[in-house]
């Protein structure tokens, strides 16, 4: 298990080296969360977005099902003290009800599985079972307070899939972040800023990682876990 720094902040994470690595898009992802008083970071994995994100909340909430992920999410929290801070809890997440009550947190941060159970081959981890993403976005609905707002990740060519689904489930899409990996690449991974009992906004733009060789100035923002929403959108006014 490989012991690293958390971009932007003094924490600590312990990952392992072939599986369940953090990515750039969840920085991305975790930059782009308003703070306020609770968060739920819903299939959390090894915990990089509460880690990135638990600066900016009271209280941060964690739940995963997978028992070797949240043993070295474990360590990360005791090792930089954050016992009283994030709250880990190992269940699926499709049994929250039973545990929270409706309208609990101002944001739910999420990096679903995207696997394609109808074409999959193979799964090399729990992870890559067959994810309801309808089933869950029904519970995100029913555990954000009103004007709360999903934070979410989902690969490019399924974002149409995606937003009809928040839609569906009483969600309302605000914004829509491509994320490119350069300036000349096509997007493959969407977030998707949504809120309850919110108008309509789908205000579309793109996120660039790097500029040929060079981070651009949005990435650095990321890197120094800024929340970087507000200057997303403009940049492009």
């Amino acid at each position: 298990m490989k012991r690293d720094q958390v971009p932007g902040t003094n924490y600590i994470i312990f990952q392992e080296e072939e599986e369940f690595k953090y990515t750039s898009d969840a920085l991305i992802l975790s930059s782009l969360v308003k703070g306020g008083q609770r968060a739920l970071d819903l299939g959390c994995g090894n915990g990089i977005l509460s880690l990135r994100i638990c600066p900016r909340f009271s209280e941060v909430h964690a739940v995963d099902k997978n028992k070797n992920v949240l043993e070295a999410f474990k360590k990360s929290i005791f090792l930089n003290k954050l016992e009283d801070k994030i709250n880990l809890f190992e269940e699926d997440i499709f049994n929250l009800k039973n545990y929270y009550a409706t309208n609990y947190f101002d944001a739910v941060v999420f990096n679903p599985p995207y696997y394609d159970y109808k074409n999959m081959k193979f799964e090399t981890s729990q992870a890559k079972h067959f994810f309801d993403i309808e089933k869950s976005l029904y519970i995100v609905n029913y555990l954000l307070k009103n004007s709360g707002s999903l934070y979410i990740i989902y690969p490019t060519y399924r974002l149409a899939e995606v937003i009809y689904k928040i839609n569906k489930n009483g969600l309302k899409v605000k914004n829509i972040i491509n994320i490119h990996g350069n300036k000349n690449k096509k997007a493959k991974s969407s977030i998707i800023v949504a809120k309850k009992q919110a108008n309509f906004g789908n205000d579309f733009r793109d996120f660039y990682i790097r500029d040929g060789l060079e981070y651009t100035d949005e990435m650095k923002r990321v890197y120094r876990n800024e929340v970087i929403l507000w200057f997303i959108f403009a940049q492009h006014l």
